[in-house]
């Protein structure tokens, strides 16, 4: 008889995952120009490749033509005044657009002065982006072609981080900004039979999230953040119509309306940064529910209401937060009754509609609020989840995010799911 030798799968020490940590930095007049010159050639980078590549789709269908910004630069030597890296990356995000959409038959939008992002990224080659310390309160970032940049280090960066590139950009309201994209080792995710503490949330328009627990529950002066400046931010709006474009008096009003819309995103994202790291210091795995919100804004008129709470940049803060003291994100698939089911006999009322905020169950009689049995459901629903995970389930997979989900399914089966569920 031979005998079968199996050899387990060991796990990797460490995962290399990307992290990425922003920093304002306030170059000199000099330096700027730069920074708008560079811009201004990525866009125009972009805007001539895209039309070469749309005229050589049309004449040879099912080719896709790869050029450089080599031949642009003898045509126009200004090309050669700013950052290479800069109109690489340039090409090859317009690469990864080409591919994406003409596949379906699309084709990239032209950048338009004016309106088009204001960054450009650059790539980290023999030490050529570089932090310098002069002293506790002055500090410099080396970068191509810029030379030495004023930058406040608001945070300090582990020495065992490795560099990968950086990203200068220009907020509406003038302010410059690098976002530093680093290389980082944590521990990888292990399956666990056991977690202490389980938290749940359930996405509730009015307050942001209902939490199983009670905890964390959040109320509606809480958030908002885009509705209270909404009419202050309407009266900028009108006096920047009014004004010709690009004049000395639009320029000071624009910035007077980014510094406002700046305003509201940076509460949003100061109060959603300390709610998601309370949660996972406190907690061991946290469910939530996969819902569409691009679809939801969508329907009903609830676009500024679903973009105001901000309840994707929630799930994303949580995910990476928890990932990083190797926990884990739950998410339910969205097919899920949670609202229609009873937390407590678990029968699902079918007759349910959107307008009722409480209900009564006719199996058990017991009396509900539509958001807290919901988040009971995703509780039960992720405890569920974790134990099939621990037992090895293979239709359970775990992101490098650290975020555990449902695989994919076909889309009649999801039909067939949410006619039985809903």
């Amino acid at each position: 008889m031979t005998e079968e030798k199996t050899e387990e799968k060991e796990m990797p020490s460490t995962v290399i995952v990307s992290k990425c940590m922003e920093f304002r930095v306030k170059p000199t007049k000099e330096q700027k120009i730069l920074i708008w010159k560079t811009f201004g050639c990525c866009r125009f980078v972009w805007n001539h490749l895209l039309d070469e590549r749309i005229s050589y789709e049309k004449m040879n269908k099912g080719k896709l033509l790869n050029t450089t910004p080599a031949h642009l630069k003898k045509e126009n030597p200004f090309l050669c005044e700013v950052d290479s890296m800069a109109l690489i990356n340039t090409q090859l995000n317009l690469n990864q657009a080409c591919n994406k959409l003409f596949a379906k038959g699309k084709t990239p939008r032209f950048r338009k002065k004016g309106k088009d992002k204001r960054s450009y990224t650059t790539n980290w080659i023999n030490n050529n982006i570089e932090i310098i310390h002069k002293g506790d309160r002055e500090n410099y970032i080396k970068l191509p072609k810029l030379g030495r940049v004023r930058i406040i280090l608001h945070r300090s960066i582990p020495d065992e981080w490795r560099m990968k590139h950086a990203t200068v950009k220009e907020t509406t309201s003038g302010k410059f900004f690098i976002s530093l994209t680093f290389d980082v080792d944590i521990k990888p995710i292990e399956t666990r039979k056991k977690f202490d503490r389980i938290e749940a949330f359930d996405y509730s328009m009015p307050s942001l999230v209902v939490s199983a627990s009670g905890e964390n529950d959040i109320t509606q002066d809480d958030i908002h953040w885009y509705r209270n400046l909404e009419k202050r931010i309407a009266k900028e709006q009108r006096k920047l119509s009014r004004m010709k474009y690009g004049s000395k008096n639009y320029w000071e009003r624009k910035h007077k309306t980014g510094k406002l819309h700046e305003k509201a995103s940076a509460r949003r994202n100061d109060f959603l940064h300390k709610l998601s790291c309370n949660v996972s210091r406190s907690f061991d795995a946290v469910v939530v529910e996969d819902i569409n919100l691009q679809h939801m804004s969508q329907s009903l008129n609830f676009g500024k209401s679903v973009y105001d709470n901000g309840y994707g940049l929630l799930r994303n803060m949580l995910a990476y937060k928890l990932n990083s003291q190797v926990k884990v994100l739950v998410k339910v698939d969205r097919f899920f009754p949670s609202s229609k089911r009873c937390s407590a006999c678990h029968a699902v009322n079918h007759d349910l509609q959107l307008s009722d905020r409480e209900w009564t169950c006719k199996s058990c009689g017991t009396h509900h609020d539509r958001d807290k049995n919901s988040s009971k459901n995703l509780l039960d629903e992720g405890k569920d989840i974790l134990n099939r995970w621990a037992s090895g389930d293979s239709s359970l997979i775990l992101a490098p995010s650290g975020v555990l989900s449902e695989k994919k399914l076909h889309p009649q089966a999801r039909y067939n799911v949410r006619q039985d569920g809903e």
